[in-house]
């Protein structure tokens, strides 16, 4: 538009003086509307340009000492971890009172030929799972096996095979465990006791592999149990 006016002025320059100096008036009070106007139109979009932000900003919230003091806390949910080894003495690695094997007959019921090993500890003693399994036998046989007096075996699988423990003498009913029950390891299985043929308060305990009964110390040791 000024480029317009430019050429205009210029031309009725030669035709008309007193045109061309209305027409430059004419052109300079264009020039200064524009400037006039500009600044107040972009400081008018500006202004509007921080008051959409600022409505779309969320509120500043402010609070007194008093009030900080008497807000809760974050909660946070608590996590239990329950982190127990794969294998486990079932009274802890206490010393055996008897060992594996032909051994001399305690009392004239006593066998000769121990297949487990018995630890004499204080009546009432825990006993604990020896690893993660399954209740095959609960209670108190008849015949030969009522040795062994209340007792229970789990059967388990480790490193791929078949392993049965058995856990005798203990005081009946202190079980709290019925066939088909799964087991963790370390699981407080019943208490030891004196039932069956004893001398004293001992826990017999048996281990059995594929079938064949083995040496307890030998195996507990080799897979790493826990005391």
């Amino acid at each position: 538009m000024l480029h317009s006016l430019y050429v205009s002025a210029v031309r009725t320059a030669h035709l008309d003086p007193y045109r061309f100096r209305h027409r430059l008036l004419a052109a300079a009070a264009v020039i200064v509307a524009t400037a006039a106007v500009l600044p107040t139109g972009m400081t008018a979009i500006a202004a509007t340009s921080s008051e959409e932000r600022a409505a779309a900003a969320p509120p500043e919230q402010t609070f007194e000492p008093s009030e900080l003091a008497t807000m809760p806390l974050l909660e946070r949910e608590e996590i239990t971890m329950d982190v127990r080894p794969p294998i486990m003495y079932p009274v802890g690695d206490f010393a055996v009172s008897s060992g594996f094997g032909l051994r001399e007959a305690a009392c004239g019921a006593c066998s000769t030929n121990h297949r487990g090993v018995d630890w004499a500890l204080s009546y009432g003693t825990e006993i604990r799972a020896m690893a993660d399994g399954v209740v095959t036998e609960v209670g108190t046989p008849a015949g030969i096996a009522g040795s062994l007096g209340y007792w229970m075996t789990i059967e388990h699988v480790v490193n791929g095979q078949r392993v049965v423990s058995l856990y005798a003498h203990l005081i009946e009913d202190s079980n709290p465990y019925q066939v088909g029950d799964d087991v963790r390891g370390g699981d407080v299985i019943g208490l030891l006791g004196s039932t069956g043929v004893t001398t004293a308060p001992n826990l017999h305990f048996e281990l059995e592999l594929d079938g064949v009964k083995i040496s307890p110390l030998p195996w507990l040791r080799a897979n790493r149990a826990a005391g």
